[in-house]
């Protein structure tokens, strides 16, 4: 169960259709604000599928600092805060979970910089209690710029110059690699909103992981 809940909560931080150029076009898509960190600005979001729901993002009148960055501080109104920081086109969270023991993780989720194709690789270890051990657990998240500069229909609102990041992942459990049986994780960023729509379905069959969720967000208001 220990397990299971890392694999899910590993995916959960981790935090589009349109249109396609043609090869040697300039990428005219803007950089630089695909997470807004004005003070009072918020987000309302609503889950559907795993783990349903709703739960609004504020970012608060304070920061923080993390390994020599500084954090904006937001709140979340069905978890605990949660940490932003945006640094030359790259855009990170930090978050500690109540399932890893509070155990914290700093995750690098998105680019805006890099062309449509390139990656990035995200390595993350956190000790977990199984049996009364503490035992190293790896997940290794390969992302990917799937697609930029596209219009993205949420809700009956088109988003423009979206940026759609894909996630593959990798968990190593006791020294072996284990590959989910399927999996299909996408999210997508509009400039000057923020994260509008997420889709997060992995099975793992070995794990006891069958999760599908899809986050899409409603009213949101960018001070």
């Amino acid at each position: 169960m220990q397990k299971t809940l890392f694999i899910c909560t590993i995916l959960f931080i981790v935090l589009c259709a349109g249109n396609c150029k043609k090869p040697g076009e300039p990428d005219n898509t803007p950089a630089g604000d695909y997470q807004p960190l004005t003070v009072g600005s918020e987000w309302n979001y609503t889950v559907t599928g795993s783990n349903a729901g709703s739960y609004k993002i504020t970012i608060l009148n304070r920061d923080t600092t993390i390994n020599g960055k500084v954090y904006s501080v937001a709140s979340n109104s069905a978890s605990s805060n949660e940490y932003y920081a945006k640094f030359s086109g790259e855009y990170l969270r930090y978050n500690k979970f109540a399932e890893l023991n509070n155990q914290t993780i700093e995750l690098l989720y998105l680019k805006d910089k890099l062309a449509k194709g390139a990656t990035w690789t995200e390595v993350k270890t956190v000790n977990v209690t199984l049996g009364g051990t503490s035992v190293p657990v790896t997940a290794t998240l390969v992302f990917t710029i799937a697609d930029k500069g596209i219009d993205y229909v949420v809700n009956g609102v088109t988003f423009k110059n979206v940026i759609k990041v894909t996630v593959t992942p990798s968990f190593s459990i006791f020294g072996s690699t284990q590959n989910p049986d399927s999996h299909d994780l996408q999210y997508y960023y509009a400039f000057n909103v923020g994260l509008v729509y997420s889709k997060t379905s992995i099975v793992m069959a070995l794990a006891g992981i069958n999760h599908n969720s899809e986050t899409k967000i409603g009213t949101y208001t960018i001070k």
